[in-house]
């Protein structure tokens, strides 16, 4: 049997017993009380949640100089609501809302008077480009959304907010443009978000988590970013994209395997230019995770493969090594991460001294000491480079975590360990969606390469995803017409 909500008693002494009552333990909520003519009121906040230059602006003085009228006619603050519940009055005081009674009224004022303090609008942090926007997403939700507004000034462009967390109650906004996102895509995720049972979020983790559909898969289902006109872009091809209250970073759903490999650079410089990168970004994806890999077996299993000169280059410097090739290169590798680690936490000049002098120093010594071999350390330094160049975060880690089973399974069966490693990959990422959307679809036709491998022109990228807007696919219509 549910249970009654407990309704609003005109006394504001009934008020005030029930709300000190809750808040006994709060040395920061307060009551005021005010006698404005001849009529009892109450004010109740968190006096390190309000602003109180606002109450006495448009609450206090308003009441003061038109005492008789009511209170919706006098009060000008644009966040007012009204309440007859004393649930939905504690929600808006823990939320920074401050709460007015006034005696013989059965109902609280629930007006907007919280203090804003956010930080400045920025450049993006962790995805610099050469040229566009230096503009990025920050802790504040309604300010993110001013960005977008903004940035698509249309009708079309709906905002949905819900409220996730028991105890955090965590806003997320889900924003998509109606004319053009899959509504099935729209009303899975609905379903997904609301049925989320959680006292607290941490976004976006828990949200990316939280509705993947793929648990244990390392490979990112879910696109995260920073840059408000990143986002614009992925609204324009028909996804979806959700903000959290309290998180500048941003996620983006559903996307495909090649989503992580495209950068805004691409589309601010030739479509020569931007297509040269991006397969320079795949050919990286490939060195990180199977170069180590290939060294192990090329070491170990399969030197014949080889040129001659390579291969006695290779075998000089393995003469006088300590361990052999499978754990040079996993002790090499694991530096290479302890190294990326430390630079990252520690202060930023601190943490760039960290990582030249310490890369050169731990290179040279174990280089000397003949704990690794001079190829060994230009295929870690190679590697570790190759990861950088994947623009996401999320699966240059993840690339980075694979070329470790790659390693033992080349360990064990050479170069077949290797293939069969890459076999396995393509197989599970080809049975992988997100969001009932083919996270691997093979981009081998002319009109899918066209945005995937390559960057085509932007006047021969006439149509849309057909996954993510099945019903409105065309986004140009009449390319170069002014050319005759």
């Amino acid at each position: 049997m549910a249970k009654e909500e407990k309704r609003v008693d005109p006394s504001v002494a009934v008020t005030e017993h029930y709300f000190k009552q809750l808040f006994a333990d709060q040395s920061d909520f307060q009551s005021k009380q005010l006698f404005i003519g001849g009529i009892e009121y109450r004010l109740f906040y968190f006096d390190t949640l309000i602003d109180s230059s606002l109450i006495q602006e448009f609450i206090l003085r308003p009441l003061l100089s038109r005492p008789q009228e009511a209170v919706r006619d006098v009060v000008s603050i644009l966040d007012f609501a009204e309440t007859e519940l004393f649930d939905e009055a504690v929600h808006a005081v823990i939320s920074g809302k401050t709460v007015l009674h006034r005696n013989g009224e059965n109902r609280l004022y629930l007006l907007g008077a919280d203090l804003k303090k956010e930080r400045s609008i920025n450049i993006p942090t962790n995805e610099r480009i050469l040229r566009g926007a230096n503009e990025a997403f920050i802790e504040n939700l309604d300010t993110n959304l001013n960005l977008m507004r903004k940035l698509i000034a249309s009708k079309e462009l709906i905002v949905k907010t819900y409220t996730i967390g028991k105890l955090s109650q965590t806003k997320i906004a889900v924003m998509y443009i109606k004319s053009i996102a899959d509504s099935s895509i729209i009303d899975k995720l609905d379903q997904r978000l609301k049925s989320i049972d959680i006292d607290y979020v941490e976004a976006p983790g828990f949200i990316d988590e939280l509705i993947r559909e793929k648990k244990f898969s390392l490979f990112p289902q879910l696109l995260i970013t920073e840059r408000p006109d990143r986002a614009r872009a992925y609204l324009m091809e028909g996804k979806v994209v959700v903000s959290t209250a309290g998180s500048p970073d941003t996620i983006i759903l559903p996307v495909t395997f090649w989503s992580f490999f495209q950068s805004p650079d691409d589309y601010h410089s030739s479509w020569l230019v931007g297509s040269t990168f991006r397969l320079l970004r795949l050919f990286c994806f490939l060195i990180t995770i199977g170069l180590p890999a290939f060294y192990v077996s090329v070491s170990s299993f399969n030197p014949q493969l080889l040129p001659i000169n390579f291969v006695n280059t290779l075998q000089s410097s393995l003469k006088y090594v300590t361990f052999p090739p499978f754990v040079e290169t996993i002790s090499m590798m694991l530096l290479l991460e302890i190294l990326r680690e430390a630079t990252i936490r520690l202060a930023s000049p601190v943490g760039q001294t960290i990582g030249v002098v310490g890369g050169i120093v731990i290179g040279t010594v174990v280089v000397q000491s003949n704990l690794v071999s001079n190829t060994m350390v230009i295929v870690a330094a190679l590697t570790g480079l190759a990861s950088f160049v994947i623009p996401s975060y999320e699966m240059s880690s993840a690339v980075r975590l694979l070329s470790y089973p790659a390693i033992l399974l080349s360990s064990f069966f050479g170069l077949l360990g290797l293939a069969i490693f890459f076999m396995f990959i393509c197989i599970f990422l080809c049975q992988m969606s997100t969001m009932g959307v083919p996270y691997f679809t093979p981009p081998f036709s002319i009109k899918d390469t066209k945005d995937t491998l390559l960057r085509a022109p932007v006047w021969s990228i006439r149509n849309r995803p057909a996954e993510t807007a099945p019903h409105n696919q065309t986004r140009l219509r009449r390319p170069r017409s002014w050319k005759r």
